[in-house]
């Protein structure tokens, strides 16, 4: 009868355990899903800024025609 109760105690103790775990595994998740809200954002505002930057300078214009590609100009 000892052992049981000593059993379960440890168990219960492990169970305390791992539902601590998993509300840091939650809230790291979370965190983790805002930073990668503010790197989007960071992303999106780099781009913006390159954007205006080529604008600034001229624009962006393609000197190539796609269509004088040859066979051996693609790689695979």
């Amino acid at each position: 009868m000892k052992r049981a109760e000593i059993l379960l105690s440890f168990m219960d103790a492990l169970q305390a355990f791992i539902e601590k775990i998993n509300t840091y595994i939650d809230k790291g998740i979370e965190i983790f899903q805002i930073a990668k809200e503010w790197i989007m954002k960071i992303l999106e505002y780099i781009e913006q800024g390159i954007d205006g930057l080529v604008e600034a300078i001229g624009g962006r214009s393609l000197k190539v025609d796609l269509l004088e590609f040859q066979d051996e100009d693609l790689f695979v």
